[in-house]
């Protein structure tokens, strides 16, 4: 499982941490340290004023967004609220709506994030149709589309599934990747020619589908009515499952839920070695570059260690480095500047 890689640029105003008072001291010994108030000795408020000018200034992964499409189950029992201990009231559909939206408002700039429900009607249909296209920035349509939809229907995961990979086949491939998230609180149902029997083979062949199409799927079984059998079968058949014996992603609550798809949404971005800045150090020679709380080097070279790239406005991570962020390892970069000499957390 790969894991997206933050970056945390932290300023500190030269005001505040370079030589002198800072605003507001007198430059005296007000806090007993020996130190007058607002210098940069590493005692007293002085180190509390550097860490208090820490901002983040907003940095992107510049590796190319994939395409993630939500098979999202709205069926009737999605009404009902999950049997959890202590118990809620909440309704199941509240808590996938709260979030697919947090999710897809974080990962919006990384991930183009789309939407297919079933049923499409209240019974057994799963059009190709997607509620929500697959885009950039889809937080605001996920948003309106459970402001007008409530759950309603039977569980014809199979039709939908099929109808995803319709939905593929009619826009543009995305080089950088394209997955299935499907979520489910249920019994796969709609099938026969009466459309009242399970439907388990027939989910499992069109997760098989979309995986030989080239879009591996993740399984999410919301919920403690989720067929454990089936979902193990789909997550097996779609690439992308889990290690141990529940294969498929388990959700019982909203936080169970928020972990599930926080780890999916890591999985499918592919971290690149760039980053993008927001803003620019007044000096990049006075930059610090941690990993994991350890500092990397700066290699003008180009051979291991991260360089600054004033006029596109970005770092680069090579060597070692770049190979360790593209596997997901690294958790925390940050990129510190503003501070004379090492800055006080």
């Amino acid at each position: 499982m790969r894991t997206i890689v933050s970056i945390a640029a932290l300023a500190c105003s030269l005001v505040a941490c370079g030589p002198g008072p800072k605003p507001g001291g007198n430059g005296g010994d007000d806090d007993g340290s020996g130190n007058p108030d607002g210098n940069t000795t590493t005692g007293g408020d002085a180190d509390a004023s550097c860490g208090a000018q820490q901002a983040d200034i907003g940095v992107m992964n510049l590796g190319d967004p994939p395409d993630l499409l939500v098979v999202l189950d709205r069926s009737g029992s999605m009404a009902e609220p999950p049997m959890t201990f202590p118990p809620t009231f909440t309704p199941k559909w509240n808590i996938m709506r709260n979030g697919l939206v947090s999710v897809v408002t974080s990962k919006q700039a990384q991930i183009k994030f789309g939407l297919l429900e079933f049923p499409s009607d209240d019974l057994c249909a799963a059009d190709a149709t997607a509620e929500v296209g697959i885009a950039l920035n889809a937080a605001g349509s996920f948003s309106g589309y459970f402001g007008s939809r409530q759950p309603g229907g039977n569980t014809p995961a199979h039709t939908a599934l099929t109808s995803a990979l319709a939905y593929f086949n009619s826009i543009p491939v995305n080089m950088a990747g394209r997955y299935v998230l499907f979520a489910t609180d249920g019994l796969p149902n709609c099938g026969g020619p009466a459309q009242d029997q399970a439907s388990n083979a027939e989910t499992v062949a069109a997760v098989t589908a979309l995986f030989n199409a080239g879009i591996p799927t993740y399984v999410l079984g919301f919920g403690s009515f989720a067929s454990p059998t089936v979902l193990n079968d789909a997550a097996v058949a779609g690439g992308k499952p889990k290690a141990g014996s529940t294969k498929f992603y388990q959700a019982n609550n909203a936080a169970d839920l928020d972990a599930a798809l926080g780890a999916i949404a890591g999985g499918v971005v592919v971290p690149s070695c760039t980053f993008a800045l927001a803003s620019v150090p007044p000096d990049p020679n006075n930059v610090t570059v941690t990993v994991n709380g350890m500092v990397v080097p700066r290699s003008t070279a180009h051979t291991n260690g991260w360089d600054y790239f004033p006029d596109a406005g970005s770092i680069t991570f090579f060597g070692s480095y770049c190979d360790t962020i593209k596997t997901g390892a690294m958790t925390e970069v940050k990129f510190v500047y503003g501070c004379p000499g090492p800055v006080i957390n």
